[in-house]
């Protein structure tokens, strides 16, 4: 039950870059692939199996033409519902992407210490299946993976369940970020053979968090005007400069596709 909101007010300008962290990646690419793909691929089996049918009317294979017409009639219908639930999708992903692009650039006025990664996967290839992750943020402060939702309404945790207007979403969103923070947590302790925490952000944009920042099992809740104060508190001690190198070292050949 994840709904996209309208654009949230007060976005920043764009900041100088030598005064702010190095940001890496396209924010929002992932969702607008995926939900390309999801969108899409009823369309192709919708055309493999109009393409059969237009075989089908040749001499051979013999269908009756009460099949084919039958058939065709079905696939038109089909193709209609697949056009109405296909832009409603597609919209509700572009929508998501939006919201990565505003929290982007909100990142992109971290200091000059701090790193910033957008559409990060542990997965390789076309089709990928595994974490995604939104933004992660490597700076004196610690790790952090930070999750984005683009929701609409009043959004408050109660009994450690994000609702929104009342009613819990389709897919859990603390569930979700602390998932893909552990999963990132030893990703990165097995490459570098060192143990680290990596701090899990869910930050919300377009609604109105009712508690405002706050935590929920592990995980920090924000939305977009509290974000850099969260990034930038001490979250234990400092990471050393030398650790964080290592971090962005593998973080950057992770997002050439070297791991």
């Amino acid at each position: 039950m994840a709904r996209p909101s309208r654009q949230p007010q007060g976005s920043p300008a764009t900041p100088r870059p030598e005064q702010f962290a190095r940001v890496h990646g396209s924010p929002g690419e992932a969702p607008r692939v995926a939900g390309l793909l999801r969108v899409g691929w009823p369309f192709l089996l919708i055309a493999v199996c109009t393409g059969y049918l237009l075989r089908a009317a040749w001499p051979w294979p013999p269908m009756p033409n009460a099949l084919i017409g039958a058939s065709f009639l079905a696939l038109a219908g089909a193709l209609a519902v697949s056009v109405t639930v296909g832009r409603e999708r597609l919209q509700s992903f572009i929508k998501g992407a939006r919201g990565e692009e505003w929290v982007a650039r909100t990142l992109s006025f971290l200091p000059a210490e701090y790193r910033v990664y957008h559409g990060l996967s542990e997965a390789r290839g076309w089709l990928r299946h595994g974490a995604d992750y939104d933004h992660v943020v490597v700076g004196p402060s610690g790790l952090f993976l930070v999750e984005t939702k683009f929701w609409a309404g009043t959004i408050a945790v109660r009994d450690g369940r994000i609702m929104c207007d009342g009613e819990e979403p389709d897919r859990p969103p603390l569930e979700q970020v602390k998932e893909s923070a552990s999963v990132l947590r030893q990703q990165l302790s097995t490459a570098l053979q060192r143990t680290l925490d990596v701090q899990a952000v869910l930050c919300f944009v377009g609604g109105s968090l009712t508690d405002g920042l706050t935590g929920s099992s592990g995980v920090v809740i924000c939305n977009g005007d509290t974000l850099l104060d969260v990034l930038q508190e001490k979250q234990g001690p400092p990471l050393a400069r030398a650790v964080r190198q290592q971090v962005a070292q593998y973080l950057d050949n992770l997002m050439k596709g070297g791991y």
